[in-house]
């Protein structure tokens, strides 16, 4: 009997645990760049802040991942602190749309749901039909498996020792309903999730294991144990991220210290909203969304004072940051809003070449005679920061993709992780190029004009190069590629027929042997850059030829 009550419970929360994970996933990969989208509307708006954070939390069906999302953005500085506040008390209004999930009473429905999306799975040739697929399949294990949890916990009301068990936290006293919040922490902190939890606390009641103000007892402790996800995910971040994980906890905390202090009339208040005695379940879900709603509302004009209480309390460790990236392994959580900051930061090392390009152009230009001190060292400084934009890209590229999501996203990955790697070698071609116009001032060599004017209609075409696939990779158009492509070969051409004059005239120019090699380097630079981008434009003609 008691392998029989095991196998059942334990089966039943494993297939709630992944129903809960495949929902989640799928709604996350359905929402796509619409969580990008409601965080553009983070302001200073506080209200905004927390709508923000019900809706996310909605889409992704679980405030710890929304909450961890949080801690992740402010890690990478995409958001502020008192923005993160505000998606997280949105975060706890959000999570408690699962509750009124699990209300339905429509367990026996649960395995059909899952047999058929299942079946539209397998046979689905369409990736999102898939997706959509997933997320349904996932909610018909959810029901499925708080079916067979109550179903297991049945045979448990008629075995004294279980009853006399579970009244040892029964919520009947100030002590008892103490005892039940502090069950309901320890519980939801092992799980790591609320969601499930809250189904197993709606089963045991149901089943008439525990009263409903045990319930609710349970289900306060339950908004504190969900915090632990948060909090662990903040280890070894910035202290912005650990001040939003710390203030997620104490807003928790504070909230069921409130509620336990006047629990009788808190249950009297809930009793008016809702009738334990005419459905139980609904009852409980009442109880999770009235606890957090009340909350939030509370806490909300305090957001700010909060904010600067942990600012002093977690103080700057003055260590600074060499990221250049507004991106955190913390946000892998996300992929979606991952890949979209990719691509911008991708946008932004093109920019920082771009610049690199220009300053060279200038030197051409202006008939300079050398570069100055202040440029030469804004072209190593570029030259750095591409090394640690194309780590920190590549880094998070790879995290994105060993986890599951659509081919599509995938392909945006590896061409993010791709051409972050083509423009850091680029931009090492351009310090090459400032050293050798620099070792010319140096050894007192002067450019030809014939020369100079090579290079500098090189150097023209290869930033007018860039314009085109920046363009092209911010709005995925294949035809500017094509046209980029056309101009590549022209700066081949140009290329060729420039060292080709060089060697015919070589021998009536008078210029010295380190002038001509460190001119014919010169061009060779010109072209690994004309090179390195052709492999970009490849990477979208190829993929359309296929």
């Amino acid at each position: 009997m008691m392998l029989e009550i095991l196998m059942k419970v334990v089966g039943g929360l494993g297939l709630f645990l992944y129903g809960m994970e495949n929902m989640s996933g799928g709604m996350q990969k359905i929402a796509g760049k619409r969580l990008k989208k409601i965080l553009t509307i983070l302001t200073k708006n506080r209200l905004f802040a927390i709508i923000a954070g019900v809706f996310i939390t909605v889409l992704v069906q679980s405030s710890s991942v929304s909450t961890v999302m949080a801690v992740g953005f402010v890690n990478a500085s995409l958001l502020s602190l008192n923005q993160a506040l505000g998606l997280i008390l949105g975060a706890k209004i959000g999570t408690t749309v699962t509750g009124w999930l699990l209300a339905l009473n429509i367990g026996k429905f649960g395995l059909p749901i899952a047999g058929m999306a299942a079946i539209f799975r397998m046979f689905s040739k369409d990736e999102k039909t898939k997706m959509k697929a997933s997320t349904v399949l996932g909610l018909g294990l959810i029901f499925f498996g708080l079916e067979l949890m109550s179903k297991g916990l049945e045979p448990i009301r008629s075995m004294p020792e279980f009853v006399s068990l579970f009244s040892l936290f029964t919520a009947d006293s100030y002590l008892g309903a103490i005892k039940a919040a502090l069950v309901g922490v320890f519980i939801t902190a092992i799980v790591q999730s609320s969601a499930a939890t809250l189904g197993i606390t709606i089963t045991l009641a149901s089943q008439g294991l525990i009263t409903y103000p045990t319930a609710v007892a349970l289900v306060l402790g339950e908004n504190i144990g969900t915090t632990i996800t948060a909090f662990l995910a903040s280890l070894g971040a910035n202290p912005n991220a650990k001040r939003a994980a710390y203030a997620n906890s104490i807003i928790s905390i504070l909230g069921v210290c409130w509620a336990l202090a006047i629990f009788p009339l808190y249950l009297k208040f809930l009793n008016s909203v809702a009738n334990p005695q005419k459905n139980l379940a609904f009852a409980i879900a009442t109880a999770h969304t009235m606890f957090n709603i009340i909350n939030v509302i509370l806490f909300t004009p305090f957001v700010g004072y909060l904010g600067k209480f942990l600012c002093k309390i977690v103080k700057d460790d003055g260590k600074g940051t060499l990221k250049v990236t507004k991106l955190d392994k913390l946000m892998v959580k996300t992929p979606t809003v991952v890949i979209e900051q990719s691509k911008q930061e991708v946008i932004n090392m093109n920019g920082e070449i771009k610049e690199m390009l220009e300053i060279l152009l200038d030197f051409y230009m202006e008939g300079q005679e050398f570069l100055s001190d202040d440029k030469l060292k804004r072209l190593n400084v570029i030259e750095e920061r591409m090394d640690l934009y194309q780590k920190e890209i590549t880094d998070i590229g790879y995290s994105i993709l060993s986890v599951d999501i659509s081919s599509e996203m995938k392909n945006d990955t590896r061409k993010n992780i791709e051409i972050s790697d083509e423009y850091e070698t680029i931009s090492d071609y351009g310090v090459r190029i400032g050293k050798i116009l620099n070792k010319f001032a140096e050894s007192e060599i002067k450019l030809t004009s014939v020369e100079r004017e090579k290079l500098k209609n090189l150097n023209s075409h290869i930033v007018d190069l860039y314009e085109l696939i920046n363009v092209g990779f911010k709005n995925k158009d294949k035809t500017i590629f094509a046209i980029a492509n056309e101009k590549c070969n022209m700066i081949l051409a140009e290329y060729r027929a420039a060292k080709e004059l060089h060697l015919e005239k070589i021998s009536t120019l008078d210029i010295t042997v380190t002038q001509s090699i460190g001119y014919l380097d010169l061009l060779n630079y010109y072209r690994r850059l004309r090179d390195h981008i052709f492999n970009i434009i490849e990477l979208y003609l190829v993929e359309d030829d296929e």
